[in-house]
């Protein structure tokens, strides 16, 4: 396998992207839903706020990557 076998076009990195800020966002919504008013585990809903920062930041980097008119 060569360095071509793990390349990604920019047009699929941009939808990679977005796809990753979407379920980060949707993360976050439940996250703050869930924890926020249904349960008083404040260590979990701050992991879940974490996780979904960190993804969506994953997410915002490759859609960046992808470039503009990619």
């Amino acid at each position: 396998m060569g360095e071509r076998a793990f390349r990604y076009s920019g047009a699929m990195l941009h939808v990679l992207g977005k796809i990753l800020e979407m379920a980060a966002m949707l993360t976050l919504g439940v996250a703050l839903f869930v924890y926020g008013f249904g349960e008083g585990n404040m260590n979990a809903e701050l992991g879940w706020l974490l996780a979904g920062g960190v993804l969506f930041l994953i997410g915002y980097a490759l859609e960046r990557r992808a470039g503009p008119g990619s």
